[in-house]
């Protein structure tokens, strides 16, 4: 009697351990899948995010783009007019085509999102090592970018600017007329025209414009890729 009843408890207990393991793994299978549920509702928040992101950056640069390129070619119309004595109303026109060549370089792209998904896991995340790798070479393509504007910036800043101040007037161009007429302005804007000093400045705005240009096309086409890549999820 001992025995069977050793035998009962053993059976017992065994059915209560298995019924225990039982209990354990359905615990676990259910707390994965709510784990993998909030993973998944959290990718698809950081893919959202993502997308809306890009499709601003996008919009960003092609304004840029159509900005430098108008530019670009204003340079190109002052080279033309460089030398040139017979040109019509020359001071009227070089105030604009001077101006062109004024403009600093802030992209400015926002990588806010990417940032944030480096530091909190959620680049991890996501399903595809094409689009973590395209993350980061957006990310790397964008600070040498930057660095090549300030470049840019630097050369209009501590040469080009210095330059006009000295031999430029700006008082008389249209968007300063609020203040009145200049009168130390002798109507010699154009004497400039004839400066090898100011047509060497105007060639090297006119080289880092076409390669800023370039590098903004790329950009564009990377995050058009992006984009590409984002919606395929």
């Amino acid at each position: 009697m001992e025995k069977n009843k050793t035998g009962k408890y053993l059976k017992y207990a065994i059915g209560e351990i298995v019924l225990v393991v039982i209990g354990i793994l359905i615990a676990l299978s259910i707390n994965n899948w709510n784990e993998n549920r909030k993973d998944e509702k959290r990718i698809d928040a950081f893919i959202q995010k993502l997308k809306t992101q890009t499709e601003d950056n996008i919009t960003k640069v092609e304004n840029r783009i159509q900005r430098f390129d108008s530019n670009y070619k204003t340079s190109m119309r002052l080279i033309s007019i460089i030398g040139n004595d017979t040109t019509t109303n020359i001071d009227a026109k070089i105030d604009s085509l001077v101006g062109a060549n004024f403009s600093d370089y802030h992209l400015n792209l926002d990588l806010n999102v990417i940032i944030e998904g480096r530091e909190n896991g959620d680049i991890a995340l996501l399903p595809s090592d094409t689009i973590r790798q395209a993350l980061y070479n957006l990310s790397t393509e964008n600070a040498a970018l930057i660095e090549r504007e300030r470049i840019t910036n630097e050369d209009l800043n501590t040469l080009f600017v210095p330059y006009l101040n000295k031999n430029f007037n700006f008082r008389n161009r249209t968007f300063v007329k609020s203040i009145g007429k200049s009168n130390l302005y002798k109507g010699d804007n154009a004497k400039i025209l004839n400066n090898q000093e100011f047509e060497n400045y105007i060639i090297s705005r006119i080289e880092y414009n076409h390669s800023n240009l370039q590098i903004y096309k790329k950009m564009k086409q990377d995050l058009e890729l992006m984009s590409q890549l984002l919606s395929s999820i």
